[in-house]
């Protein structure tokens, strides 16, 4: 058990469902209200919350600023906490009092501070995915229309889409040199055969914890590592499951390339294939190999050139 006192907060779009283990109270999910409600906490308190599409971020803000630690756990790991101490209902009041229990047994390590300049080029690389999958399903809309008139008004939809992100794309790279320590980490990982800048600047905004995890950490942590699936004397098969959707997509991406061109991952990839394994199964080998290796990289200094 913690020693410090937990406190667990189901947050909502307009107000925080809080559960301190001895009263349960409402706090409007704004800063001045947020920001008496912290002051008002002892030293040490750690807060426990979940991912809300973002309502989470201003308070998580406001705590770093009022010196309190503050941890934000895996929702699909608490709901599984909370069926396995039988707290099957699901209210906020309930869910709060779950997360306390849960940061009381678990003890989540609290979140640092986050880098604004890494918080940013997160937020932009975000709005050029949203965009370009918008761009990417009126393509395919393109594809099956047959009317004149459609085509031209897609065609025109296309069009301002790949203006817009090229603007995009011109603020990311603009952001990124100006700050050293991101630049730094994008052409670092550039360097390696299959990684792009578009599949760098991913692995940056969407997996900050590259190069200081371990190599099977980091590989679950992207969504890539086998899982097991045994009982007894049955053996089920391995699959890759969870992690992080967008890290495991740009890896995937990274391999279909590394797997023709890298010179070291060209000859794993033709070995896999030539046992038997699946081309997917051998890509996702491929993609693992390739987090590990940058994994690697980014925590050991890259030497200067001769």
């Amino acid at each position: 058990m913690s020693p410090h006192p937990i406190i667990g907060i189901d947050i909502a779009k307009d107000s925080l469902q809080i559960d301190d283990g001895t009263c349960r109270r409402v706090v409007r999910n704004h800063p001045a209200a947020l920001r008496r409600w912290l002051r008002g906490l002892p030293a040490q308190t750690q807060l426990i919350c979940e991912p809300t599409g973002g309502y989470e971020r201003m308070v998580l803000r406001l705590a770093h600023q009022a010196g309190l630690p503050a941890s934000l756990v895996n929702a699909r790991q608490v709901r599984a906490f909370a069926h396995g101490v039988g707290r099957l209902e699901k209210t906020d009041r309930l869910d709060a009092a779950v997360l306390r229990h849960y940061g009381q047994c678990v003890q989540p390590r609290p979140l640092p501070p986050p880098d604004p300049a890494w918080l940013r080029l997160q937020q932009w690389t975000r709005t050029r995915a949203h965009y370009a999958g918008l761009r990417q399903a009126e393509h395919n809309r393109l594809e099956l229309l047959e009317d004149p008139a459609l085509r031209q008004l897609t065609e025109q939809q296309c069009a301002h889409w790949d203006q817009l992100i090229l603007g995009l794309d011109a603020q990311i790279e603009a952001h990124v040199a100006a700050h050293p320590a991101l630049q730094d980490r994008v052409q670092t990982l550039c360097l390696v055969c299959g990684v792009g800048p578009q599949t760098a600047l991913t692995l940056v905004a969407e997996f900050p914890e590259l190069g200081r995890l371990t190599p099977r950490a980091a590989a679950k942590l992207a969504g890539l590592a086998p899982l097991s699936q045994d009982s007894g004397q049955w053996q089920g098969r391995r699959h890759v499951a969870h992690g992080r959707a967008s890290v495991r997509r740009a890896l995937f991406q990274a391999a279909l390339v590394a797997a023709r061109h890298n010179e070291h991952l060209r000859p794993f990839y033709q070995r896999l294939r030539a046992n038997g394994k699946p081309p997917k199964v051998a890509l996702i080998a491929v993609a693992r190999k390739l987090l590990i290796f940058l994994n690697r990289t980014l925590r050991e200094p890259v030497p200067p050139p001769a």
